[in-house]
């Protein structure tokens, strides 16, 4: 899980240095400052959400499996294939 958060964290370094390196030169350092804090800020928002999105859609898929597991064994008890617990 923690893995997959570094991997869109790091994507998303990369989207941020490419999108610097391709604006456009300014006249003045006050205004490359400005440009630069702007890109940094749309990539961070882009950022936080796609690691909110994973997080959401993990948390579903991670809650169905559990269920699943506990349909299945409980079916096993049932069953008499496991022991109560």
């Amino acid at each position: 899980h923690e893995e997959r958060h570094v991997e869109i964290a790091k994507n998303h370094a990369r989207l941020l240095e490419d999108a610097l390196k391709a604006s456009p030169a300014q006249k003045t350092c006050e205004q490359a400052k400005a440009e630069a804090a702007s890109i940094q800020a749309a990539e961070l928002a882009r950022h936080d959400q796609d690691q909110v999105r994973f997080d959401r859609v993990e948390g579903a898929n991670f809650e169905s499996r559990i269920l699943r597991l506990m349909r299945y064994r409980m079916q096993r008890i049932e069953a008499g294939q496991l022991p109560p617990p």
